[in-house]
């Protein structure tokens, strides 16, 4: 079973997964990109040079390509927890959504999560968030470019008809780590 934490940058993905890994000694956690020894060093490089949005979706899709054939593939008769999909990737991209994923079918690389714990941010919520921190590549982009991306990450998730439940992320840390437990469990249980 894949589960997908998703959201913009400062939604808390990174908190709530650090928060499942005592709980779930069992499970594989990921994080894409970066869950691959490629990964990782394409992760600081995308986040800190200024490649063209073309080269970025590209030097992503190979990171996918790679996470999928090492990392969740040959685990999927365990419980996999990942910070980050495929939903990611068409978001970010430059590309318009529809485009973005046929690139990634014409790859092989349509494998979807079975479900998709999606962390929204308001925009107060989210402005508070990137002034309190130093930020990377993406979020010197601005609130703007992140909404979009937000609006960006619901749309992938029905185009591709994965299940999806939206969390409100403006919530406590606590809050949301109950309701991401509840999810987890409820599909647990199927």
């Amino acid at each position: 079973m894949w589960i997908a934490l998703e959201g913009i940058d400062t939604s808390g993905k990174s908190t709530q997964v650090s928060l499942l890994k005592p709980l779930f000694t069992g499970a594989i956690f990921s994080l894409e990109p970066g869950g691959t020894a490629l990964g990782a060093h394409v992760r600081r490089v995308a986040l800190h040079h200024p490649f063209s949005p073309q080269t970025q979706f590209l030097l992503f899709l190979a990171d996918r390509a790679l996470h999928l054939e090492e990392v969740i593939k040959p685990n999927l008769n365990q419980l996999i927890i990942s910070d980050r999909s495929l939903i990611s990737g068409l978001a970010y991209s430059s590309y318009e959504l529809e485009r973005a994923w046929e690139l990634h079918c014409a790859h092989g690389l349509d494998l979807l999560p079975d479900m998709v714990l999606l962390l929204k941010l308001d925009p107060h919520t989210l402005e508070a968030r990137l002034r309190a921190k130093n930020p990377d590549g993406i979020e010197l982009k601005g609130v703007d470019f992140l909404k979009g991306v937000q609006e960006r990450l619901e749309q992938a998730c029905a185009l591709l008809g994965v299940r999806t439940e939206l969390i409100d992320a403006s919530k406590s840390v606590e809050e949301v780590h109950k309701i991401v437990l509840e999810k987890i469990y409820a599909l647990r249980a199927l």
